[in-house]
């Protein structure tokens, strides 16, 4: 670990002059006069989400404030005699707002670029935000799935990981940097929502800059900003307690000191209830999660700044077990005293750093992060073979079950991540044009063992009572100690050719190694039409690549049934064609909703089962996928600052073709047209979904 820092630090300082931007931030610039002309010297100040940046117009009237996280602001203008100008301002990632602003005797609304200012140069449909204040009213905000689920195009599946359109996969972004995640066996929360200010979600309509992962939604998050602080020091401590034996304890400090800002979490929590898994009648579900999580920011002057992200996780989970083998609920069940705990360690570090011109037109950054995580599943060998599941009447005798004898399973799995970001944006007066690139280095080493009553592992009794094989059980062990790579580059443009039009275009380029590899061009454009002044017509379409991380990958031949030869590390990249056309509407300044309609077809499916007889999850391949559906999310505000949204969705998302990983058969091989035949619902495929609140403000 070590070496990886030292090469990561060596990078800050080779790359420090390279350009970058931030993925979670806009530009907001313009010109302001005053009676009809250019004034220097207006005090410009962007308010909202819980920070307020302000600046001054220089000699020729122009402002500009080019590292704006996204979110919900108030836009206004001072000038000694004239009436201050206000004017509410939504911003999204990557995107440049040109707001002129025209104080005194000739001011009216007209003088605001209405069009800039309703998004057509961002993204109006498939691209939401959930804002500081949204995220602290939220009832489920101790959840970081959960919070992304209340947008339409996610919802829950099993153990609450969020299906995004259709398919298992969601990216994260954390301050700017990537943050992996696995699917085989997180059951922690990636990142503790109590160290969230606020998060910004893409379900559809993703530009160049984000690929190589699974992309069903890419989710920015926004730790803490810059200017957070109003007061030199602050804090709180908190301590909880509820049923299920729920104790929770949690620490937060932040503290200013000159140009520095420094925020910092610790949070444990214990419950009785921990996985909430879904067995009839579970017992033996304990768990405790601690974390801390450090960030410093530091604002050199209004053009240049540098940040710092560390975090420290630890979690342990009972696995939770059934007892009862009558229970046809819950065919699978386990003897008295079985002992299944994972344990979960994580460990994340980032380094941001971002300049820009005097004139807002040119963004830079590099971005350093290394990431180390553990997941160690320790099984009780000798209880799970003795488990059962119960498969139902036997097919010769009707009378009596036949009952399938349980498989045992321990790991411990290492992975660690160094990776590298870089990028350059140049945005003028029509075009916004940015290009850059990602690439990591991830290291795995892992240890697995199985274990059954016999070499065949499917011992099979016509009572749960019969007597187990002589000779016990018998183990196999495995070891994987293997690295691999990702690289992503992309250029992208957003051009806005009139006040009604504008197009966003761009091409990406990855290329994965591991156990299996690849690469791919993928060309994205996306294009916003705005048929009068609250209406924004969208259209997109887009190609992804979504490389299996080595975390994901296994043995297959030893998953169901010993190695007896080679074994097989045959999960392939997903590839993916999405397309979707929409349609928002503003209904007034404090109302505002839209409608999409999307579809997705993949190739090589990156999906998930479950492991054994465990809640873990290991990755597989479907030949093929096709998902599509309608969405609709209406939101406002009320005069009296109260607030809510309604989000819905209609959807159906269908595989075919099961390969990879632990099923060691190939696809069929009767060709695609026979695939397509054999299309059947997936097993997250939900039809129909509704999230709605309101929020009350006293």
């Amino acid at each position: 670990m070590s070496r990886i820092l030292a090469a990561v630090i060596a990078a800050l300082f080779v790359f420090s002059a390279l350009p970058a931007t931030a993925a979670t931030t806009g530009v907001v610039r313009g010109t302001v006069t005053v009676n009809g002309s250019p004034q220097a010297g207006v005090a410009i100040a962007l308010t909202g989400e819980g920070s307020t940046l302000r600046g001054t117009s220089d000699a020729g009237g122009t402002y500009v404030f080019p590292q704006v996280p996204f979110g919900s602001y108030t836009l206004s203008a001072s000038y000694t005699g004239v009436k201050t100008l206000t004017q509410p301002v939504v911003v999204a990632s990557d995107e440049v707002l040109v707001l002129n602003l025209a104080l005194g005797a000739l001011k009216t609304i007209a003088n605001l670029n209405v069009t800039s200012r309703a998004g057509v140069t961002g993204t109006p449909v498939s691209q939401n935000a959930v804002t500081k204040r949204q995220l602290e009213a939220l009832p489920s905000n101790n959840s970081l799935n959960s919070i992304i689920e209340t947008v339409p195009g996610i919802v829950k599946f099993s153990y609450n990981e969020p299906v995004a359109h259709g398919f298992h996969g969601v990216s994260y972004e954390l301050d700017g940097a990537p943050l992996p995640q696995a699917t085989s066996s997180n059951f922690a929360e990636l990142v503790d929502p109590k160290s969230i200010d606020s998060v910004e979600i893409f379900t559809g309509a993703m530009p160049a800059e984000y690929g190589g992962s699974r992309s069903g939604a890419v989710i920015n998050i926004i730790s803490n900003r810059a200017s957070d602080l109003s007061v030199p020091y602050q804090g709180s401590l908190t301590l909880g307690g509820g049923n299920f034996g729920q104790r929770t304890a949690s620490f937060d400090t932040a503290l200013k000191s000159g140009k520095s800002e420094l925020f910092f979490s610790a949070n444990t929590q214990n419950s009785d209830r921990g996985l909430d898994a879904p067995t009839y009648s579970a017992i033996h579900d304990n768990n405790s999660q601690s974390d801390f999580f450090l960030r410093t920011i530091t604002t050199f002057n209004d053009r240049q700044s540098l940040a710092f992200d560390f975090s420290n996780q630890i979690a342990q989970f009972q696995i939770p077990i059934n007892t009862d083998p009558a229970n046809d609920f819950d065919p699978q069940f386990s003897v008295p005293g079985t002992d299944d705990v994972q344990r979960e360690y994580d460990r994340y570090a980032s380094m941001n750093f971002t300049s820009s011109s005097a004139d807002g037109s040119r963004l830079l950054q590099i971005v350093p992060w290394l990431r180390y995580t553990r997941i160690a599943y320790d099984g009780d060998l000798a209880n799970e073979v003795l488990g059962l599941t119960n498969l139902g009447p036997d097919a010769n005798n009707p009378a009596v079950n036949d009952y399938l004898a349980g498989i045992g399973l321990r790991q411990d799995r290492h992975a660690q991540y160094v990776g590298l970001r870089a990028s350059e944006l140049f945005s003028g007066s029509r075009h916004t044009v940015k290009a850059g690139f990602d690439t990591d280095r991830e290291i795995l080493s892992a240890n697995e063992t199985f274990a059954c009553y016999d070499s065949t592992c499917n011992t099979i009794f016509n009572t749960p009572n019969a007597p187990p094989p002589p000779g016990g059980y018998t183990a196999f062990d495995t070891a994987q100690d293997r690295a691999g790579s990702q690289f992503g580059a992309y250029v992208q443009d957003k051009w806005t050719p009139s006040k009604r039009l504008s197009l966003a275009y761009g091409l990406r380029y990855d290329a994965s190694t591991g156990y299996t590899g690849g690469n791919q061009i993928s060309p994205r454009i996306g294009a916003n039409y705005a048929i009068g002044q609250n209406d924004i017509l969208h259209a997109y379409y887009g190609r992804f690549y979504a490389a299996p991380q080595l975390e994901d990958v296994r043995q297959a031949c030893v998953a169901l049934q010993g190695c007896a030869g080679t074994p097989s590390y045959d999960l392939r990249p997903q590839t993916d064609a999405y397309s979707e056309i929409g349609l928002s509407h503003t209904f007034s300044p404090s109302v505002n909703g839209y409608v999409n309609v999307w579809q997705r077809n993949s190739s090589n499916v990156l999906d998930t089962t479950q492991l054994l007889n465990t809640p873990l999850f290991a990755v597989f391949n479907n030949a093929i996928g096709r998902a599509h559906g309608i969405e609709l999310r209406l939101q406002g505000t009320m005069p009296n600052t109260d607030s809510w949204f309604f989000s819905g969705a209609l959807a159906s998302s269908q595989a075919a073709g099961v390969s990879g990983s632990t099923f060691l058969f190939p696809p069929d091989e009767a060709g695609f047209d026979n695939l397509i035949a054999q299309l059947a619902p997936e097993d997250h495929d939900q039809r129909g979904t509704i999230n709605a609140a309101y929020t009350h403000r006293f």
